[in-house]
């Protein structure tokens, strides 16, 4: 013997995540008893419908003094072929039945982004620490700048489950970004950082620039008309930093191998004699920052740390 039709709880989840793969919030929310949290993501335009739902079953059922509440198992498959299940727990106290656990809630941690993208779609939470999602594939931040990678892939979404697309397994939790230098980017980070140097080679001495005497030492006297030239450019590494209120992609640098410049100078003997030398200065830009913006460009700006000086200088033989 079969049924005419499935059971309620099944008929109300099935619904549920139909509506949401055709882009009808409206009818999803309507079916759904949840919201705690920011909906700016319950929209149309942050959805994807490159899923299926292959499976949608009762597998419990109590009753209590003030009503039924039923399971219902359900699992959506991917594009790739990624699936995810999860229990969906149906209110059934007279009216229509409620899907009470309907949506995802993720915590949003900023980290540097003020806004989360999915799927192309982009919002700022607000003051909500947690978004609610509905099921369903989303990409996220797409949009960065070719110069990062986010270390983020598409995730399919279930109730209070994701699972990387091509993973193995689920978490409770949304992926959050942590960018690391694309190839790109390592490339345009050092073409800012080679023509900041140059600037300041042609400028030195200036604030922000590391071409100047050791403080303090008052044997070294540089001409103010004496040419810099540098004979070698540093090579650096690059590390994520969260800078409250940025809106940027920050970095600081850390030097791998230092540089070197040259400049002819004035050396003042004990006695008070004086001879001209050529003489070398390290360059080590630690504590410089770098931000990264949508465009691709990376702007490079002295920290608290960064050096405004040379740490020593030795003479050119």
């Amino acid at each position: 013997w079969l049924p005419l039709r499935e059971p309620a709880a099944e008929e109300a989840v099935r619904s549920f995540l139909e509506a949401v793969r055709a882009g009808d919030v409206g009818a999803a929310l309507a079916l759904a008893g949840e919201s705690d949290g920011s909906e700016r993501f319950l929209v149309a335009e942050a959805l994807d419908d490159r899923w299926e739902v292959v499976q949608v079953a009762q597998v419990a059922y109590t009753e209590t003094p003030r009503g039924a509440t039923a399971e219902v198992y359900a699992e959506i498959e991917a594009h790739d072929g990624t699936r995810l299940g999860h229990r969906y727990r149906v209110g059934l106290e007279g009216g229509d039945p409620v899907v009470r656990n309907a949506l995802a809630r993720t915590e949003h941690i900023p980290e540097g982004f003020g806004h989360l993208e999915l799927n192309g779609y982009s919002a700022d939470p607000g003051e909500e620490s947690h978004v609610l999602l509905l099921p369903g594939v989303y990409e996220l931040y797409e949009s960065q700048p070719a110069t990062l990678d986010l270390g983020v892939y598409p995730v399919l979404v279930l109730g209070d489950q994701f699972i990387e697309l091509g993973g193995e397994h689920a978490t409770t939790w949304l992926p959050q970004p942590w960018p690391q230098l694309s190839e790109e980017g390592r490339r345009a980070l050092d073409e800012a950082l080679r023509a900041r140097l140059d600037a300041c080679a042609e400028r030195a001495p200036a604030d922000g620039c590391p071409f100047a005497p050791p403080p303090g030492d008052e044997r070294i006297d540089i001409p103010a008309d004496a040419t810099w030239e540098i004979t070698a450019y540093p090579q650096v590494t690059a590390a994520y930093m969260y800078l409250p209120g940025s809106t940027e992609r920050s970095f600081e640098l850390f030097t791998t191998e230092p540089g070197s410049v040259e400049v002819e100078a004035v050396i003042v003997e004990e006695d008070g004699g004086e001879r001209r030398t050529r003489l070398n200065c390290g360059i080590s830009p630690d504590g410089v920052h770098a931000e990264f913006d949508m465009a691709g460009g990376v702007t490079l700006t002295p920290g608290s740390t960064a050096a405004e000086h040379c740490g020593s200088m030795v003479e050119v033989e």
